[in-house]
């Protein structure tokens, strides 16, 4: 089931403490699951006025935007490109905005609106932070930057762009993992129901006392949670060929299906399918299995292989880019035949200068582990 939600994912900077300081805002607009748009308004503050620690927080400074628009002068492009001005969508349904601690973010909105004398439109909003608490609470920690690298996500902190961008990943994440289809599914499986502001103030999203199992928490928490895949630095080890340790780690001790093949506990599998989405190293590959894996049945893997953008094929031809071979079964003459078949197009095809690459098992979860 594919999480087709459709908001738009904000993320301010500011100045000072002062709620009504913002001097960067961004906006990651998502339709039917798909980032479609984004942009990204520096604002000169007013009162122009700066705090050592915040600028040491996101490196914004004061000549950057010294020459930039106010708020109030940014206000009307902002509107429009939130969808959050009534006056221009007469009918239409109300956008809704997401941000990682939300409160902070509508604070700062409803703070600028108040100081620019600009009336509160009606707004729809929810908050990543609460929605991750619920869809994860085995994780310790639920701040942007902890939950971006738990889920393998690379990101500039404090930079409102990148910011947005990932509150907008983790989003999908959850939407993915709790197997829905909307964002109000997402809101209703979680019992959340969704923030709203105005000229009379705002009220967040607010948990329900009551509410039925959710099997996908009830599923982590019997497995102790997903598996933690290793943080990506923005530098170093992307490039870094994923070692059997990683990607073991990655994994979880593999369990036993019905017929004794070894499988990776179902969690660590929906970690890894989750993260799959985002990366998308595969895209405008196709993908031929063969044999048999030590880690992933081989509809598991064909699974993964599309998550990660690829197509799969049962063959091997001059459009195949990568094949993965598994474990030789020689207790089974045909699948021993199978593997040399296609080992041998795929040499054949390599020998006349074609790119098609044969990798094994380990390798082909390094997409996954530490994509390059």
């Amino acid at each position: 089931m594919n999480f087709a939600a459709n908001f738009t994912a904000i993320d301010f900077e500011t100045a000072t403490h002062r709620s009504d300081s913002a001097c960067q805002l961004a906006g990651v607009v998502v339709r039917d699951g798909v980032v479609v748009d984004s942009k990204v308004w520096l604002i000169r503050p007013k009162p122009f006025l700066f705090s050592p620690a915040n600028i040491q927080i996101h490196g914004i400074s004061p000549e950057q935007v010294r020459d930039q628009p106010d708020f109030g002068e940014r206000w009307p492009e902002v509107a429009k490109f939130l969808r959050i001005h009534s006056s221009d969508r007469p009918g239409a349904e109300p956008e809704c905005l997401v941000a990682h601690n939300a409160s902070f973010d509508m604070g700062v909105l409803m703070g600028c609106l108040h100081t620019h004398q600009i009336p509160i439109p009606d707004i729809q909003y929810t908050c990543t932070r609460a929605i991750a608490r619920q869809v994860w609470p085995e994780r310790p920690r639920f701040g942007l930057k902890p939950l971006a690298d738990w889920l393998g996500l690379r990101f500039h902190h404090h930079d409102a762009l990148e910011d947005s961008r990932v509150c907008a990943q983790i989003l999908l994440a959850a939407g993915i993992q709790a197997g829905v289809a909307t964002l109000e599914e997402l809101e209703q499986s979680v019992k959340l129901s969704r923030g709203v502001a105005g000229g009379w103030g705002k009220r967040g999203p607010a948990k329900s006392h009551f509410r039925k199992p959710n099997p996908h928490r009830a599923a982590a928490s019997s497995h102790g949670g997903p598996a933690r895949l290793p943080t990506l630095s923005r530098q170093g080890n992307a490039q870094r060929r994923p070692d059997s340790v990683a990607i073991d780690s990655a994994l979880g001790t593999p369990g036993r299906d019905p017929n004794g093949a070894s499988q990776a506990p179902s969690m660590d599998l929906q970690r890894l399918f989750v993260r799959a989405e985002f990366i998308r190293p595969l895209a405008g590959k196709t993908v031929v299995f063969t044999g048999k894996f030590e880690h992933l049945s081989r509809e598991d893997a064909e699974s993964l292989a599309k998550r990660l953008g690829g197509t799969c094929q049962s063959t091997v031809t001059a459009k195949t880019n990568l094949l993965v071979v598994g474990k030789t079964d020689r207790k089974t003459t045909h699948v021993e035949r199978s593997i040399s078949v296609k080992e041998e197009v795929a040499r054949d095809l390599q020998a006349g200068g074609g790119a098609i690459r044969i990798i094994g098992e380990h390798d082909f979860l390094g997409f996954v582990v530490a994509p390059s």
